[in-house]
C-alpha cells in the first residue's frame, strides 16, 4: 500500500509532545516548521536540500549534514489542529499548536522510590488517560474516537537473550524474567491499552506502537551516548569492541516512529468511521484496534558499525580492522566486579554487565505487520537519520563553543 499523500486526524492531543518522540510527532502534525527558512539551492521540493547546521573550523558549511527535506517525503496533514500536553513546556515547541502546561505530579510524588514513580507514570498515568479519553471520567465523552499508545519493543524481550526477526506473535515478557523495571511497566500499560479497545462508553479504539531504537535530531539517549563516549576517548580507547561485532541491531529513526503513529491514528479513525455507520468491520488479518506492531526502520545494522558511523561523523575515524576485540565472557565477569567494588562506595562503574550484554546481544524485530495493515514505509533511511542525529548534537556544541567565546 502506498503511502498518503495527505492525512486528516482532525483534533490531536499529544501527551509529552515537548520531548524527543514527542516532539517529532508534533512537527510533523504541522508539516515541518523545523524546515522553515532551512532550504538552500534551487529546483522542485524533492531537489532542495537543508541547510547543514555544522561548521567546518573555517566557518563553511559542513557539506555532510546537508539532509534532503521531510516535508514532501512524509505525507501533508490538513484540517488537524494539534494540542501539546506536558510537564514542562519551554522546550522543542513549535508555532500553530497549543501547548498546556500539566503538574503531572506532585513533589511529594517525586521522591518517592523510582520503582513506584515508573509505575505511577507508565500503568496508572496511561489508565487515566485511558479513562478520561474514553470517556469514563472528565467531560470527554464521544469526543476521543482513536488512542494511540507508544509502547516499546522491548516489551517481548528479557533485555539479556538475543531477539532474531521478532515479530508480535513474541509474548510479553513480565514478571521474574523481565529484567528491567521500566519495560515492565510499559507492557502492564500496553496491556491495559490494548484491552480498553472498544470497551469504552463511546467505543474508543486503540493501538500500541513499539518502536526499536529511536534515534533522530534531539536525541538525548543514544546518540548522546554515542557521542560523549567519542569525546571522552582517545583514538586507542575507541578501538576497543565488545564482543564480535556479530550482533545485528535495530535502529530506527524517530521521523519514522511518529509516521507510525500518523497512520495507525489513521486506521483507528476509518475503522471507527465504519463500525459507526454499521458497515462490517476489518477482518483479523487487516486489524489495527486492539493490536500491536514493531516499527523499525527495517534495515538492522551490526552493533559497533551503528557507532563507528556515529563517531566517523565527529572525523574520529576506526578502521574495522583496527579494532581491539575484547570477549564478552571476560568483559561480563570484570563487569560484575566493577559493580561489586563500586557499590561499596555507592557509585556505578562506566561498564557495567549490563552494558557488556547490551552491545554484544543480537537484537532486531519484524515490522512486516506495521507494513501489511497500517501502509508503514521508514522514509528515512538509517544512514541519513545518523547524520540528522549527529548533525544537531554538533550543531549544538557549536552554539555552546560560540556562546564561551563571547
Amino acid at each position: 500500500m502506498a503511502a498518503p499523500k495527505t492525512i486528516e486526524l482532525g483534533s490531536v492531543l499529544i501527551t509529552g509532545g515537548c520531548g524527543f518522540l514527542g516532539s517529532h510527532v508534533v512537527n510533523q502534525l504541522l508539516n515541518f516548521p523545523s524546515e522553515a527558512s532551512t532550504g538552500s539551492g534551487s529546483g522542485s521540493e524533492k531537489d532542495r536540500m537543508i541547510q547543514s547546521p555544522v561548521r567546518k573550523p573555517t566557518g563553511e558549511p559542513d557539506t555532510r549534514f546537508a539532509v534532503p527535506p521531510l516535508a514532501g517525503r512524509y505525507p501533508a496533514y490538513k484540517n488537524t489542529k494539534v494540542s501539546v500536553l506536558d510537564l514542562r513546556t519551554a522546550h522543542n515547541r513549535y508555532p500553530g499548536a497549543d501547548y498546556y502546561e500539566a503538574d503531572i505530579m506532585s513533589i511529594e510524588q517525586l521522591l518517592e522510590v523510582f520503582r513506584k514513580l515508573l509505575y505511577r507514570i507508565n500503568v496508572d498515568g496511561t489508565k487515566n488517560l485511558l479513562e478520561v479519553a474514553g470517556g469514563m471520567k472528565g467531560e470527554w465523552g464521544g469526543v476521543c474516537k482513536a488512542f494511540v499508545y507508544t509502547s516499546s519493543s522491548s516489551v517481548v524481550h528479557d533485555c539479556h537473550s538475543d531477539l532474531i526477526r521478532a515479530d508480535e506473535r513474541w509474548p510479553l515478557i513480565t514478571g521474574e524474567l523481565q529484567h528491567e523495571y521500566y519495560t515492565e511497566t510499559k507492557a502492564q500499560a500496553e496491556t491495559l491499552v490494548l484491552d480498553f479497545n472498544k470497551t469504552s462508553p463511546t467505543g474508543m479504539l486503540t493501538t500500541a506502537i513499539r518502536p526499536a531504537g529511536i534515534h533522530g535530531e534531539r536525541d538525548t539517549t543514544l546518540t548522546k551516548g554515542l557521542t560523549d563516549h567519542a569525546r571522552k576517548s582517545s583514538p586507542f580507547v575507541l578501538r576497543f569492541q565488545l564482543g564480535e561485532n556479530d550482533n545485528l541491531f535495530d535502529f530506527t529513526y524517530a521521523g519514522n516512529v511518529a509516521y507510525a503513529h500518523m497512520l495507525a491514528a489513521q486506521c483507528l479513525l476509518a475503522t471507527f468511521k465504519r463500525l459507526e455507520s454499521s458497515a462490517a468491520a476489518p477482518l483479523d488479518h487487516e486489524r489495527v484496534d486492539g493490536e500491536a506492531f514493531n516499527v523499525t526502520n527495517d534495515s538492522p545494522v551490526y552493533f559497533w558499525d551503528m557507532a563507528r558511523s556515529v563517531w566517523a561523523l565527529m572525523d574520529k575515524i576506526v578502521e574495522p580492522e583496527k579494532a581491539i576485540v575484547l570477549p564478552e565472557g571476560a568483559l561480563t565477569v570484570i563487569g560484575g566486579l566493577l559493580e561489586m567494588v563500586f557499590g561499596l562506595f555507592g557509585k556505578k562503574p562506566r561498564m557495567s554487565r549490563r552494558e557488556v550484554r547490551f552491545s554484544c546481544m543480537t537484537r532486531y524485530y519484524s515490522c512486516e505487520k506495521a507494513k501489511v495493515r497500517m501502509g508503514y514505509v521508514p522514509v528515512v533511511p538509517l544512514e541519513e537519520g545518523v547524520v540528522r542525529s549527529v548533525g544537531t548534537v554538533l550543531e549544538r556544541d557549536q552554539g555552546v563553543e560560540a556562546k564561551k567565546a563571547l
